[in-house]
Protein backbone atom coordinates (compact mmCIF):
# COMPACT_ATOMS: atom_id res chain seq x y z
CA UNK A 1 0.00 0.00 0.00
CA UNK A 2 1.52 3.05 -0.77
CA UNK A 3 1.97 6.21 1.87
CA UNK A 4 -0.10 9.20 1.37
CA UNK A 5 2.66 11.41 1.87
CA UNK A 6 5.74 12.21 4.33
CA UNK A 7 5.27 10.33 7.77
CA UNK A 8 6.00 12.21 11.20
CA UNK A 9 5.93 9.34 14.18
CA UNK A 10 5.29 11.58 17.14
CA UNK A 11 5.62 10.08 20.67
CA UNK A 12 4.42 11.70 23.79
CA UNK A 13 5.51 10.74 26.83
CA UNK A 14 3.85 10.92 30.93
CA UNK A 15 6.13 13.32 31.45
CA UNK A 16 4.51 15.54 28.85
CA UNK A 17 0.87 14.20 29.85
CA UNK A 18 0.50 15.26 33.07
CA UNK A 19 -2.89 15.90 32.92
CA UNK A 20 -6.24 15.54 30.54
CA UNK A 21 -5.30 19.32 30.07
CA UNK A 22 -1.84 18.95 28.36
CA UNK A 23 -3.36 16.88 25.59
CA UNK A 24 -4.49 19.95 24.26
CA UNK A 25 -0.96 21.24 23.53
CA UNK A 26 -0.05 18.12 22.26
CA UNK A 27 -3.07 18.16 20.03
CA UNK A 28 -1.71 21.31 18.61
CA UNK A 29 1.67 19.98 17.88
CA UNK A 30 -0.26 17.33 15.42
CA UNK A 31 -2.62 19.82 13.85
CA UNK A 32 0.67 22.39 12.97
CA UNK A 33 2.22 18.71 11.42
CA UNK A 34 -0.99 18.37 9.44
CA UNK A 35 -0.92 21.83 7.98
CA UNK A 36 2.35 21.39 7.25
CA UNK A 37 1.91 18.60 5.12
CA UNK A 38 2.68 15.93 6.57
CA UNK A 39 1.23 12.59 8.11
CA UNK A 40 1.42 12.22 11.74
CA UNK A 41 1.28 9.19 13.32
CA UNK A 42 0.41 9.63 17.62
CA UNK A 43 2.12 7.21 20.11
CA UNK A 44 1.34 8.02 23.75
CA UNK A 45 2.10 6.50 27.31
CA UNK A 46 -0.15 6.70 30.05
CA UNK A 47 -0.30 9.77 31.83
CA UNK A 48 2.14 10.48 34.61
CA UNK A 49 2.54 8.49 37.72
CA UNK A 50 -0.35 5.95 36.00
CA UNK A 51 2.26 3.00 35.97
CA UNK A 52 3.25 3.21 39.00
CA UNK A 53 -0.36 3.83 40.61
CA UNK A 54 -0.99 0.38 38.96
CA UNK A 55 2.33 -1.46 39.89
CA UNK A 56 1.43 -0.33 43.25
CA UNK A 57 -1.83 -1.37 43.61
CA UNK A 58 -0.68 -5.27 42.11
CA UNK A 59 1.70 -5.11 45.01
CA UNK A 60 -0.27 -4.39 47.53
CA UNK A 61 -2.61 -7.20 46.11
CA UNK A 62 0.45 -10.40 45.87
CA UNK A 63 1.81 -11.88 49.25
CA UNK A 64 5.28 -10.53 47.97
CA UNK A 65 4.79 -7.61 47.53
CA UNK A 66 5.26 -7.62 43.38
CA UNK A 67 9.17 -8.75 43.85
CA UNK A 68 8.25 -11.90 41.99
CA UNK A 69 7.26 -9.51 38.99
CA UNK A 70 10.01 -7.10 38.84
CA UNK A 71 12.52 -9.25 36.23
CA UNK A 72 11.29 -8.87 32.85
CA UNK A 73 10.35 -11.36 30.10
CA UNK A 74 7.95 -13.56 32.43
CA UNK A 75 7.14 -16.89 30.85
CA UNK A 76 3.97 -16.99 28.75
CA UNK A 77 2.31 -19.37 31.08
CA UNK A 78 2.44 -17.42 34.27
CA UNK A 79 -0.99 -15.84 35.24
CA UNK A 80 0.55 -12.81 37.50
CA UNK A 81 2.52 -11.86 34.74
CA UNK A 82 -0.20 -12.02 32.71
CA UNK A 83 -2.64 -10.09 34.41
CA UNK A 84 -0.56 -7.41 35.58
CA UNK A 85 0.49 -6.72 31.83
CA UNK A 86 -3.17 -6.09 30.90
CA UNK A 87 -3.59 -3.61 33.85
CA UNK A 88 -0.85 -2.20 33.03
CA UNK A 89 -1.62 -1.49 29.38
CA UNK A 90 -4.81 0.34 30.65
CA UNK A 91 -2.71 3.36 30.89
CA UNK A 92 -1.87 3.76 27.54
CA UNK A 93 -5.34 2.41 25.92
CA UNK A 94 -6.50 5.54 27.94
CA UNK A 95 -4.05 8.51 27.21
CA UNK A 96 -4.70 7.05 23.01
CA UNK A 97 -8.79 7.11 23.10
CA UNK A 98 -8.78 10.88 24.85
CA UNK A 99 -6.11 12.14 22.59
CA UNK A 100 -7.91 10.62 20.02
CA UNK A 101 -10.96 12.52 21.21
CA UNK A 102 -9.00 15.60 21.52
CA UNK A 103 -7.77 15.34 17.94
CA UNK A 104 -11.28 14.95 17.18
CA UNK A 105 -12.86 17.82 18.65
CA UNK A 106 -10.05 19.94 16.81
CA UNK A 107 -11.64 18.70 13.94
CA UNK A 108 -9.09 16.36 12.97
CA UNK A 109 -10.14 12.83 11.77
CA UNK A 110 -8.59 10.20 14.14
CA UNK A 111 -8.95 6.82 15.55
CA UNK A 112 -7.28 5.33 18.61
CA UNK A 113 -5.22 1.82 18.23
CA UNK A 114 -4.29 -0.70 20.72
CA UNK A 115 -0.17 -2.00 20.30
CA UNK A 116 -1.83 -5.56 18.70
CA UNK A 117 -4.17 -3.48 16.28
CA UNK A 118 -1.06 -1.47 15.35
CA UNK A 119 0.64 -4.33 13.96
CA UNK A 120 3.12 -4.75 17.12
CA UNK A 121 4.46 -8.79 17.17
CA UNK A 122 5.73 -9.41 19.98
CA UNK A 123 7.53 -12.55 21.71
CA UNK A 124 5.48 -15.00 23.76
CA UNK A 125 6.47 -13.70 27.09
CA UNK A 126 5.53 -10.78 29.97
CA UNK A 127 6.50 -7.84 31.45
CA UNK A 128 9.42 -6.91 29.30
CA UNK A 129 8.40 -9.45 26.03
CA UNK A 130 10.78 -8.53 22.78
CA UNK A 131 9.10 -6.98 19.39
CA UNK A 132 9.46 -9.59 16.80
CA UNK A 133 7.50 -7.93 13.82
CA UNK A 134 5.18 -5.40 12.77
CA UNK A 135 2.67 -5.14 10.17
CA UNK A 136 1.98 -1.67 9.49
CA UNK A 137 -0.65 -2.43 7.09
CA UNK A 138 -3.59 -1.01 9.64
CA UNK A 139 -2.03 2.15 10.45
CA UNK A 140 -1.60 2.57 6.04
CA UNK A 141 -4.93 2.10 6.04
CA UNK A 142 -6.15 4.70 8.11
CA UNK A 143 -3.60 7.17 7.08
CA UNK A 144 -4.98 6.31 3.43
CA UNK A 145 -7.61 7.44 4.59
CA UNK A 146 -6.96 10.29 6.50
CA UNK A 147 -7.18 9.49 9.67
CA UNK A 148 -4.33 10.45 12.22
CA UNK A 149 -3.85 6.83 14.25
CA UNK A 150 -3.26 7.05 17.93
CA UNK A 151 -1.71 4.33 19.04
CA UNK A 152 -1.56 2.99 23.10
CA UNK A 153 2.44 2.80 23.39
CA UNK A 154 4.16 0.11 26.04
CA UNK A 155 2.39 -2.82 24.15
CA UNK A 156 2.02 -5.39 21.43
CA UNK A 157 0.55 -9.08 21.02
CA UNK A 158 2.27 -12.15 21.63
CA UNK A 159 2.64 -14.91 19.66
CA UNK A 160 0.56 -17.14 22.15
CA UNK A 161 -2.18 -14.36 21.34
CA UNK A 162 -2.36 -12.67 24.33
CA UNK A 163 -2.04 -9.22 25.45
CA UNK A 164 2.18 -8.00 26.54
CA UNK A 165 4.00 -5.40 27.34
CA UNK A 166 7.31 -4.28 26.43
CA UNK A 167 8.92 -3.21 29.86
CA UNK A 168 9.63 0.50 31.42
CA UNK A 169 10.46 2.94 28.71
CA UNK A 170 8.66 0.66 26.22
CA UNK A 171 6.42 3.52 24.64
CA UNK A 172 9.67 4.86 22.92
CA UNK A 173 10.58 1.06 21.24
CA UNK A 174 6.73 1.54 19.96
CA UNK A 175 7.04 4.65 18.50
CA UNK A 176 10.41 3.68 16.85
CA UNK A 177 9.33 0.65 15.49
CA UNK A 178 6.69 2.09 13.66
CA UNK A 179 8.25 4.61 12.08
CA UNK A 180 10.72 1.96 10.50
CA UNK A 181 8.04 -0.16 9.91
CA UNK A 182 6.22 2.55 7.98
CA UNK A 183 9.41 4.00 6.34
CA UNK A 184 8.65 7.81 8.28
CA UNK A 185 10.49 10.61 7.52
CA UNK A 186 11.15 10.77 10.89
CA UNK A 187 10.28 10.10 14.73
CA UNK A 188 10.34 12.73 17.60
CA UNK A 189 9.99 11.60 20.85
CA UNK A 190 8.81 14.75 23.02
CA UNK A 191 9.93 14.92 26.79
CA UNK A 192 9.29 17.01 29.59
CA UNK A 193 13.23 17.90 29.59
CA UNK A 194 13.54 18.68 25.67
CA UNK A 195 16.37 17.51 23.97
CA UNK A 196 19.26 15.53 25.28
CA UNK A 197 22.05 17.24 27.92
CA UNK A 198 25.43 15.80 28.52
CA UNK A 199 24.47 14.78 31.88
CA UNK A 200 21.18 14.60 34.07
CA UNK A 201 20.94 18.24 34.95
CA UNK A 202 18.82 16.95 38.51
CA UNK A 203 22.55 15.58 39.55
CA UNK A 204 24.75 18.17 37.02
CA UNK A 205 23.30 21.54 36.87
CA UNK A 206 25.55 22.61 34.99
CA UNK A 207 24.62 20.21 31.99
CA UNK A 208 24.57 21.33 28.44
CA UNK A 209 21.63 20.46 25.64
CA UNK A 210 23.16 19.00 22.90
CA UNK A 211 22.10 20.15 19.39
CA UNK A 212 23.28 16.94 17.74
CA UNK A 213 24.15 13.17 19.18
CA UNK A 214 25.40 10.30 17.46
CA UNK A 215 23.02 6.87 18.33
CA UNK A 216 25.28 4.48 19.68
CA UNK A 217 26.73 7.06 22.18
CA UNK A 218 23.44 7.37 23.11
CA UNK A 219 22.57 3.77 23.11
CA UNK A 220 25.30 3.15 25.08
CA UNK A 221 24.52 5.71 27.57
CA UNK A 222 20.91 4.31 27.98
CA UNK A 223 22.00 1.00 28.55
CA UNK A 224 24.77 2.36 31.69
CA UNK A 225 21.11 3.66 33.27
CA UNK A 226 20.52 7.55 31.80
CA UNK A 227 16.98 7.62 31.18
CA UNK A 228 17.08 9.77 28.46
CA UNK A 229 15.54 7.21 25.63
CA UNK A 230 15.43 3.60 25.76
CA UNK A 231 18.14 1.98 24.46
CA UNK A 232 16.93 -0.57 22.24
CA UNK A 233 14.70 1.76 20.65
CA UNK A 234 17.98 3.87 19.73
CA UNK A 235 19.73 0.67 18.35
CA UNK A 236 16.16 0.11 16.49
CA UNK A 237 16.52 3.39 15.38
CA UNK A 238 20.24 3.18 13.60
CA UNK A 239 20.23 0.24 12.39
CA UNK A 240 16.34 1.39 10.77
CA UNK A 241 18.77 4.34 9.66
CA UNK A 242 15.93 6.32 11.27
CA UNK A 243 15.67 9.83 11.41
CA UNK A 244 15.20 10.49 15.43
CA UNK A 245 14.86 14.03 17.25
CA UNK A 246 13.99 14.19 20.67
CA UNK A 247 12.44 17.83 21.58
CA UNK A 248 9.89 19.67 23.95
CA UNK A 249 6.19 20.26 22.86
CA UNK A 250 6.60 23.72 22.76
CA UNK A 251 7.82 25.37 19.20
CA UNK A 252 11.15 27.18 19.76
CA UNK A 253 13.09 25.13 22.26
CA UNK A 254 16.26 23.56 21.42
CA UNK A 255 15.81 19.77 20.21
CA UNK A 256 18.73 17.26 19.47
CA UNK A 257 18.91 15.27 16.73
CA UNK A 258 20.02 11.65 17.02
CA UNK A 259 22.11 10.58 13.91
CA UNK A 260 24.03 7.13 13.48
CA UNK A 261 27.80 7.25 12.62
CA UNK A 262 27.68 10.92 13.17
CA UNK A 263 31.00 11.78 14.08
CA UNK A 264 32.25 9.70 11.40
CA UNK A 265 30.68 11.83 8.93
CA UNK A 266 32.04 15.06 10.28
CA UNK A 267 35.41 13.94 10.42
CA UNK A 268 36.04 15.35 14.33
CA UNK A 269 35.46 13.75 17.65
CA UNK A 270 32.12 14.43 19.41
CA UNK A 271 31.20 15.42 23.11
CA UNK A 272 31.73 13.29 26.17
CA UNK A 273 28.34 12.36 28.05
CA UNK A 274 28.13 11.14 32.00
CA UNK A 275 25.31 8.51 32.90
CA UNK A 276 24.99 7.73 36.21
CA UNK A 277 23.21 4.36 37.47
CA UNK A 278 21.98 3.98 40.93
CA UNK A 279 21.35 0.99 42.68
CA UNK A 280 20.04 -0.11 46.47
CA UNK A 281 23.80 1.50 48.24
CA UNK A 282 26.21 2.12 45.21
CA UNK A 283 26.02 4.24 42.12
CA UNK A 284 27.98 3.80 38.71
CA UNK A 285 29.30 6.73 37.19
CA UNK A 286 29.58 6.43 33.55
CA UNK A 287 31.66 8.59 31.36
CA UNK A 288 30.98 7.75 27.06
CA UNK A 289 32.89 9.29 24.17
CA UNK A 290 35.06 9.01 21.40
CA UNK A 291 37.43 6.66 22.22
CA UNK A 292 40.53 9.31 21.33
CA UNK A 293 38.76 11.91 24.00
CA UNK A 294 38.27 9.81 27.08
CA UNK A 295 40.36 9.60 30.05
CA UNK A 296 42.11 6.16 31.53
CA UNK A 297 40.32 6.42 34.63
CA UNK A 298 37.64 9.21 36.27
CA UNK A 299 39.01 11.55 38.83
CA UNK A 300 37.27 10.00 41.43
CA UNK A 301 38.11 8.20 44.77
CA UNK A 302 36.42 5.03 43.72
CA UNK A 303 35.39 1.58 45.43
CA UNK A 304 35.82 -0.75 42.04
CA UNK A 305 36.19 0.93 38.34
CA UNK A 306 37.27 -0.22 34.68
CA UNK A 307 36.56 0.70 30.91
CA UNK A 308 35.30 -1.07 27.62
CA UNK A 309 35.49 0.55 24.02
CA UNK A 310 32.52 -0.60 21.78
CA UNK A 311 32.43 0.79 17.90
CA UNK A 312 34.90 3.77 18.56
CA UNK A 313 33.04 4.50 21.58
CA UNK A 314 34.97 4.23 25.07
CA UNK A 315 32.85 3.89 28.54
CA UNK A 316 35.01 4.68 31.50
CA UNK A 317 32.99 4.02 34.70
CA UNK A 318 33.43 3.99 38.52
CA UNK A 319 31.17 3.29 41.42
CA UNK A 320 31.28 5.33 44.59
CA UNK A 321 28.40 5.21 47.72
CA UNK A 322 24.84 6.17 46.52
CA UNK A 323 25.04 9.05 48.95
CA UNK A 324 28.23 10.35 46.67
CA UNK A 325 26.70 9.56 43.51
CA UNK A 326 25.49 13.94 42.58
CA UNK A 327 28.65 15.29 44.01
CA UNK A 328 30.48 12.55 41.71
CA UNK A 329 28.86 13.18 38.79
CA UNK A 330 29.69 17.30 39.44
CA UNK A 331 33.22 16.54 39.88
CA UNK A 332 33.53 14.53 36.50
CA UNK A 333 31.79 17.65 34.74
CA UNK A 334 33.74 19.81 36.03
CA UNK A 335 37.35 18.37 35.14
CA UNK A 336 36.30 16.66 31.72
CA UNK A 337 33.45 18.00 29.97
CA UNK A 338 32.97 21.50 30.93
CA UNK A 339 36.03 22.48 29.99
CA UNK A 340 35.92 20.99 26.77
CA UNK A 341 33.26 23.25 25.33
Amino acid sequence: MNSPGPIVVDKFGGSVLRRPEDIAAAVGVVAAQRSAGLHPVVVVSAFEGVTDTILSAAAVLLPDGGRSLRDPRHAADSPLARETDRALATGESLSAALFALGLQARGIPSRSFSGAEAGIRTAAAHLGAEVRRVYSRPLRRALAADLVPVVAGFQGVGSHGELTTLGRGGTDLSAVVLAVALRADRCELFKDSGGVREADPHLVPAARLLTVVDALQLELLAELGAEIVHPVAVRRARRGRLRLTVRAVQDGQPMTEVRPNLWRQLGEPGPLMLAVDRKERMARISLVGPAQRMPELLPLPALAEGSFDEGGMRVVWSEVPLSQAAPAAQAVHAALMAASG
